[in-house]
């Protein structure tokens, strides 16, 4: 069985064939849509650069840069008591009004697929009305998925901070195997986190389950195809990969150099040129972000449907009758002559 090709085929057909999901894709990438391995390697390079970090954090407290900050945001309340007040104001509303966006995105894209994987229409305002639907719910599934993922993050993080405490010079702190064992033990942690909240997700937009109800669905899920769920995070890995390529060879190399040489030579095709990159990449995003939503949909709906069996599996069945034929010798069989006609 061609599981994941018929499952990406799917996916790229709806993807084109319904460029409007693209809207939301774009919203949706705002909450990270690097995937599990990518998250992995941005979590690893945090951790290993933890020491930097923490010897620019003690030289910015032993030179009293906390007591500055405060009393730098204590002087601009003081001067002007209601613009600081509404600068929080509107603060705060942005930020509501993005994580709204992004939330209603995330939940329309599920709905999207579901609904156009199983052969039926859906419109954009369809789709975003399912959104607005499930709005609380894929909230609580995100802030779920964040409280874990620092945490896990702070488990990985919390070897190196010992040892920061422990030694008095930065310049002898190393990535020890202390730390290194720790981020081992929380990889396969915040993997299961990552898949099991995703499909929580498509269990409550398509199956209308509480956000309770739905983890406990997606964990008794993952953990019955957890290695169809690792294979199919590889191959949009891999996808990720040849677009960050794309992007890289279509974004001139030299754009910053473009950019302080224009000076004040602005036109049209100069604010183009200053574009392309910005519109190169916030399309990228959104055209995997996308993707990777229907995708993980599509397989959800394959997985409710039926076991699928993994292709390390199916490799490793197909092995042993690839290795027979290679090895069993063929024997020619040398051609039968015709009977001569007997006189």
């Amino acid at each position: 069985m061609r599981i994941y090709r018929e499952i990406l085929k799917q996916a790229w057909h709806i993807l084109w064939s319904h460029p409007w999901l693209w809207l939301f894709g774009l919203l949706a990438a705002v909450a990270g849509n690097g995937g599990e391995y990518n998250s992995l390697l941005a979590a690893a390079d945090r951790i290993s650069n933890q020491a930097n970090f923490l010897g620019v954090l003690k030289s910015f407290v032993a030179a009293g840069g906390m007591g500055q900050t405060w009393a730098a945001v204590a002087d601009g309340f003081a001067r002007a008591p209601l613009m600081f007040v509404w600068g929080i104001f509107l603060l705060a509303v942005v930020t509501l009004l993005i994580v709204w966006l992004v939330v209603v995105a995330q939940a329309a894209l599920i709905k999207a697929a579901g609904t156009i994987d199983g052969n039926e229409p859906i419109s954009l305002t369809q789709a975003a009305t399912g959104g607005v639907k499930y709005f609380w719910p894929i909230l609580w599934l995100n802030i779920v998925a964040k409280f874990f993922t620092y945490l896990l993050l702070a488990v990985a993080f919390l070897p190196f901070l010992i040892s920061f405490l422990a030694r008095p010079e930065v310049a002898s702190w190393s990535f020890d195997s202390l730390i290194l064992i720790s981020f081992l033990v929380s990889v396969p942690l915040w993997l299961i986190v990552s898949f099991v909240l995703k499909y929580a997700a498509i269990y409550v937009v398509l199956e209308k389950q509480t956000w309770w109800h739905a983890l406990e669905r997606a964990l008794n899920l993952f953990f019955r195809n957890w290695l169809v769920s690792l294979e199919m995070a590889g191959l949009l890995f891999l996808v990720n990969i040849v677009i960050s390529l794309i992007v890289y060879i279509f974004i001139p190399t030299d754009f910053g150099l473009q950019l302080s040489l224009l000076g004040s030579n602005w036109n049209t095709l100069a604010l183009i040129r200053v574009l392309q990159p910005a519109l190169i990449t916030v399309a990228a995003a959104s055209w995997y972000a996308t993707f990777s939503y229907l995708t993980w949909t599509i397989l959800f709906r394959r997985l409710t449907a039926g076991p699928l069996v993994p292709k390390l599996v199916r490799l490793a069945t197909d092995i042993p009758n690839y290795l027979d034929r290679w090895m069993t010798p063929t024997t020619s069989v040398p051609p039968s002559k015709p009977n001569s006609a007997k006189r």
